[in-house]
């Protein structure tokens, strides 16, 4: 029974209950010794006369039938009693709980606007729960000190990976036209072109990671970036069109419906796509095929991403969504940010990444997006996020 007011009603039943209980033995009993008291006085005034009937056992050496009609009225009116007693404890309990319940209203109302800095009413009720208000207000308060301080650091780690990323953006677009210009130039020896070759990978590595590190800031801010409404089906199209150029010895292929409708954000939907794919191909047999997949079941979307490769270990499932983790058996290069970036984009939107055994044998990724929108006509009727 988890109810107090119950609680409350069946205890006050239980301490009524006792009580009749006892009285009415100590009742039937003084009763019944009064009632052979005066049986054994008249018989020893007249011996010669039958005893009246009220004076007459139930020749068991039983209770008078006096005592036993006094037993059945009193239990017949201590259950009536009972009854009473426990429809005025749940009353009286939910009257007493009612201040109770005003602080359970008020605590939902915070839980639901995620205002840490509304309170709670205090001095509105009785004691113990102006005390339990006032505990939970200064957990309030402690919460909202805490929060805004974490805000506070990852605005300004947002910031800086912005400002670090637009200040590194120019020159390594300097480097990269100056390794350009040295990769066209004939006077290299062999050993200068393999350096210069190894310089310009480890650039594209650098850029790479620079732009993983800005997604992931963009994602950390996922509050404040725009929504609205688009073709998930479009975006996944466009980025297996571009995985596709970008690995044109390698085989993608991609099924599903030829429209998804749902609320998102652009960009970071396109950043989870991509690098589903690119992690794919990357981490799957050397020029291998990669299926992607798109469904839709019961409002819910689900992106499916398979390869051919040696798969992923299930002790590094979980982990390879860290930031910087990599499988303990990948030897292809990366940054470990890739499936970072599509865990992080899928709780963005509503969802969650994970990883299993594809059926060609390697590794299989699936998202699961929240709900759809019911067809493209509203996409154009609402372009805005609702």
């Amino acid at each position: 029974m988890r109810s107090l007011r119950a609680r409350v009603a069946v205890a006050a039943v239980a301490a009524t209950a006792v009580a009749f209980v006892l009285l009415g033995v100590a009742v039937v009993g003084t009763f019944a010794f009064d009632e052979r008291r005066d049986r054994q006085h008249w018989e020893l005034g007249r011996p010669h006369d039958p005893a009246p009937e009220r004076f007459v056992g139930d020749g068991r050496g039983g209770p008078p039938p006096q005592a036993r009609l006094l037993a059945r009225r009193l239990t017949v009116g201590s259950l009536a009693v009972l009854a009473l007693v426990g429809a005025a404890g749940l009353g009286l309990g939910s009257l007493a709980l009612r201040p109770l319940g005003a602080l359970r209203h008020a605590a939902e109302q915070v839980a639901s606007s995620r205002d840490l800095g509304t309170r709670l009413p205090e001095g509105q009720g009785p004691e113990e729960v102006d005390s339990l208000a006032n505990s939970l207000n200064a957990m309030l308060s402690r919460l909202q000190r805490s929060s805004a301080l974490t805000e506070q650091a990852l605005e300004a780690s947002r910031r800086f990976a912005a400002d670090a990323g637009h200040e590194l953006r120019t020159p390594l677009t300097s480097i990269q036209a100056n390794l350009a210009v040295l990769a066209r130039s004939p006077d290299l020896s062999g050993e200068q072109q393999r350096i210069l070759a190894d310089v310009v990978r480890q650039h594209a590595r650098i850029v790479a990671l620079l732009d993983a590190l800005q997604a992931l800031a963009r994602g950390d801010a996922a509050a404040a970036v725009p929504r609205e409404w688009l073709d998930l089906a479009e975006v996944v199209d466009a980025a297996v069109q571009h995985a596709r150029t970008r690995h044109p010895r390698a085989t993608v292929g991609f099924s599903g419906p030829d429209e998804v409708a749902m609320v998102g954000w652009p960009e970071g939907l396109r950043v989870l796509v991509d690098n589903l794919i690119e992690n794919a191909l990357r981490h799957g047999r050397p020029d291998g095929s990669v299926d992607v997949s798109l469904s839709v079941s019961d409002g819910r979307i689900r992106l499916t991403v398979d390869d051919d490769g040696p798969g992923i270990p299930p002790v590094d499932r979980q982990r390879v969504f860290e930031r910087f983790a990599r499988g303990s058996s990948v030897r292809a290069p990366g940054s470990g940010l890739g499936l970072a970036l599509v865990a992080q984009q899928a709780a963005v939107h509503g969802g969650t990444a994970a990883i299993e055994d594809a059926p060609s044998g390697g590794a299989r990724v699936t998202v699961d997006l929240a709900a759809t929108a019911p067809a493209a006509a509203r996409m154009r009727a609402e372009p805005g996020p609702p």
